[in-house]
């Protein structure tokens, strides 16, 4: 743990407003992938489910969080709403990975 806070958290943090409160976090993955269509009559046809799916991931003390996040549940990230798809607890890390389909 002390390995954790004296060179990950001091390297690589970023602060970054979650559900209205500041945490540090370390960001680990962020994306943007198109979603599988279908063609039809000219045009792709998922409308109705977005057609990108942004995802980020990152890594947020246990501590500092409070209980693991739950998934399914919203979670506001930068005042930007996403589903949490994952929460992993490794070493009193929280490795969350979000999720928000976009058009």
């Amino acid at each position: 743990m002390a390995d954790i806070d004296d060179v990950f958290f001091q390297e690589f943090v970023e602060q970054h407003t979650i559900d209205g409160e500041t945490f540090d976090v370390v960001p680990y993955e962020t994306g943007l992938k198109e979603r599988k269509s279908h063609w039809e009559a000219g045009a792709k046809q998922n409308f109705d489910q977005g057609l990108y799916i942004s995802q980020k991931q990152f890594f947020i003390r246990a501590a500092d969080y409070g209980p693991a996040p739950k998934i399914g549940k919203p979670m506001e990230y930068d005042r930007i709403s996403y589903t949490i798809k994952s929460c992993q607890n490794e070493h009193g890390l929280y490795l969350v990975t979000l999720e928000r389909v976009r058009q």
